[in-house]
């Protein structure tokens, strides 16, 4: 399995910042390994709801994952699990208000893990890639959540 963890600090209001991201249709705006994303179960971001996620394969051929929100707070956290012919993958979102008012923090833990043992992607092989593939939606919240 590999994971990566970071934070981003948005001027955004809690609500507003978890609205945006929490809409994963728009996930292609802010993660560019993803071309696209369209909604198949739920009429909303919502517990329940599925995405089918068109993605950069480790190849860097298109391959599909199903994202489903397991878990939804609004405006605190959501998590949801993408299913991919490859691999699956947990990603944890915590959002949190600033003092004062002004601005939130988004805290992003992600997971990703083989759907079958591998002799070519050890764990650490896994983790380099991860680490590579992970500061593309990092970098792109960035912008996303800046105004």
């Amino acid at each position: 399995m590999a994971t990566a963890e970071f934070t981003i600090e948005s001027p955004l209001s809690i609500e507003e910042a978890f609205d945006r991201v929490a809409d994963l249709t728009r996930v292609n705006e802010w993660d560019s390994g993803v071309s696209n994303a369209n909604q198949v179960a739920g009429t909303a971001p919502c517990a329940g709801a599925k995405y089918e996620v068109t993605v950069a394969g480790f190849d860097g051929n298109p391959s599909t994952m199903v994202y489903e929100i397991e878990e939804f707070d609004r405006p605190s956290s959501f998590m949801m699990r993408g299913i991919g012919r490859d691999v699956i993958a947990v990603d944890v979102l915590t959002f949190t208000a600033n003092e004062g008012g002004a601005g939130c923090s988004l805290h992003y833990e992600a997971s990703l893990e083989l759907v079958a043992p591998s002799e070519k992607m050890t764990d650490e092989v896994l983790q380099k890639i991860f680490d590579k593939v992970a500061a593309v939606p990092r970098n792109g919240l960035v912008g996303f959540l800046s105004a």
